[in-house]
């Protein structure tokens, strides 16, 4: 038994956080996923510095759609969208002299139309820059965080979260910051989440690196995860981890554990199509 194998018994196998360019890798990518027995991604948009600021977003989330149409016609398998403000974007306006608040949350309120639209499955990655900053650039990050967490509130759909590494006070502090904007926390997502985050009592979903070492700590410890690549598409290398370990990882978690269809289940199956929706993956199942 392998994740090809769960695949054709209907299992999601899904990368939960995938980056990818059009003048990238891109098709072929997806296709070293496909073969080890991946059949869903998540898509986010990947800043981009050749875009003109005065036309970010607009720009940027229509590449990111543009390529998940591709992928859904032409591998038929189910892409979901996450569209939103990378949190270093706020440096990138504030370089070209424009109020990097003010972008931002325009960059989130169309997020929210394309998710209207029925084109956006969650709002991401925003959050907070993951290295020190000055305090009024810190408070100002978080002003827009809040913002994006109660506009995913209005338009229920969940958050993928950018922070930095998180201490069980902080996984806290943002449980209430989502409480405070009408968001239920179990619809916040910490994106990088590290293995040992899962033992914090915090209703936030994980997402997990898949490397060995990594999806081996979780399953030990146990709790909720997904499983992504934050694969970060680049012709001269393979950032962050290559496009084929999610369904390469599943295919070990079966292999090293006894109880291997509990947890397979709660990763691959139950618990996107809690956060993400049965519709999401009707794909697999037509």
């Amino acid at each position: 038994m392998d994740a090809r194998e769960l695949a054709r018994q209907g299992y999601i196998i899904l990368d939960n956080h995938m980056h990818l360019r059009e003048d990238g890798r891109f098709l072929s990518a997806v296709d070293m996923f496909l073969s080890a027995g991946g059949n869903s991604i998540n898509l986010v948009n990947l800043p981009s510095s050749s875009i003109p600021p005065a036309e970010y977003y607009k720009t940027l989330y229509e590449k990111t759609l543009r390529m998940a149409t591709r992928i859904r016609e032409e591998r038929s398998i189910p892409v979901l969208v996450t569209l939103g403000p990378y949190p270093l974007d706020y440096f990138m306006f504030s370089r070209a002299g424009m109020d990097p608040v003010n972008e931002m949350r325009r960059g989130i309120d169309l997020a929210a139309k394309y998710s209207q639209d029925g084109l956006c499955n969650a709002m991401g990655e925003v959050g907070r820059p993951h290295f020190p900053v000055p305090e009024y650039d810190l408070e100002r990050s978080n002003a827009i965080l809040s913002y994006a967490m109660e506009t995913c509130a209005d338009n229920h759909i969940p958050v993928i979260l950018h922070t930095e590494d998180l201490s069980r006070d902080k996984y806290g502090e943002l449980e209430l910051m989502a409480t405070k904007a009408g968001m239920k926390p179990d619809n916040v997502i910490k994106h990088h989440a590290l293995p040992g985050d899962l033992q914090y009592s915090s209703a936030l979903k994980k997402s997990i690196l898949a490397s060995r070492n990594n999806v081996r700590t979780a399953v030990g410890i146990k709790g909720d995860f997904f499983l992504e690549t934050d694969y970060v598409d680049d012709p001269e290398s393979w950032k962050v981890i290559p496009p084929d370990s999610v369904p390469r990882r599943i295919s070990m978690i079966v292999q090293e554990n006894n109880g291997w269809a509990k947890i397979i289940d709660r990763c691959c199956r139950s618990l996107p199509k809690e956060i993400y929706g049965e519709d999401a993956f009707a794909r697999l199942e037509s």
